[in-house]
């Protein structure tokens, strides 16, 4: 065949004593409303892609209180880095 042959790049072993990374507002509000989406929409790529498509058209005022979890996760997890 002739052609370039790509490595298999490896990841560096995962310590398991090291901190969680922070979750983002998305996340938490997709943990919030998946139970409401899951009961009978199919596929999980399609329950994804309709939480995504709510998330879009929230408003800044409703996003506001999953952004707050966020940020207080995001400040846990530098307090939790320096500790460690």
């Amino acid at each position: 065949s002739g052609g370039l042959t790509k490595k298999k790049r490896t990841r560096a072993p995962k310590d398991p004593s090291a901190p969680k990374h922070p979750m983002s507002a998305f996340l938490y509000y997709l943990s919030a409303v998946r139970h409401k989406y899951t009961k009978s929409r199919g596929t999980a790529g399609h329950v994804s892609k309709l939480i995504s498509e709510s998330w879009k058209t929230l408003s800044e005022d409703e996003k506001s209180t999953f952004q707050e979890m966020a940020n207080k996760d995001k400040s846990r997890y530098a307090q939790e880095m320096q500790q460690w």
